[in-house]
């Protein structure tokens, strides 16, 4: 009998550590380890405290790979991401409408992966910025570079499917390309999309 109980004690201490242990049939599955992702995504935003203001539509594409396994402890556990976007239509209204398109070819992003059905991040973003006449008006260029970050969440429905929602912060300037540079001091964007992972 006391060997018995000391059995069913040692199984009972052994077995602790697979309490510790993330379930797997979690729908974030999908991000805690290396594999390509693509989606869609809708947005607008507009200028802050920013002369001169304007708002902005836009529709794009992003391409990612999450690159490594999880790493780190507790609510910060995550994973590395580098991801794209192509944004071909990337409207600005700032005294009048102004047709330009995007490319953010520099997105690192870091997923949280604690277990649940949603799964936040935060991004570093850069891009490059193409529009049909100067953007701001005037004597300035028609190509502007934008770097801002982006916090947003996946939100999962199905195991390899989310909804994701998504706000950016970014800088927009001509770096000098035009005679002058206002730039965009800061803009926010608002973006809802859906990814396939």
């Amino acid at each position: 009998m006391n060997k018995a109980i000391r059995l069913a004690l040692f199984c009972c201490l052994a077995g602790v550590p697979l309490l510790a242990q993330l379930p797997t049939d979690s729908p974030v599955d999908v991000l805690r380890h290396p594999g390509w992702n693509k989606g869609v995504f809708v947005g607008g935003g507009t200028s802050v405290a920013s002369s001169p203001s304007g708002q902005s539509f836009l529709i794009g594409f992003r391409l990612g790979r999450v690159l490594t396994n999880e790493h780190g402890g507790g609510f910060l556990r995550g994973t590395f991401e580098m991801a794209g976007d192509i944004i071909p239509v990337d409207e600005y209204w700032i005294h009048g409408a102004q047709y330009a398109a995007a490319i953010n070819p520099f997105i690192a992003k870091w997923n949280f992966t604690s277990p649940g059905k949603v799964a936040p991040y935060i991004a570093a973003v850069g891009g490059v910025l193409f529009s049909t006449h100067n953007l701001p008006p005037g004597d300035t260029a028609n190509v502007n570079f934008t770097s801002g970050a982006e916090v947003g969440a996946q939100i999962f429905r199905k195991e390899r499917n989310s909804w994701d929602v998504a706000v950016k912060a970014y800088h927009l300037s001509n770096a000098s390309l035009g005679k002058h540079n206002p730039g965009i001091n800061a803009s926010l964007q608002f973006m809802l999309g859906y990814t396939w992972h």
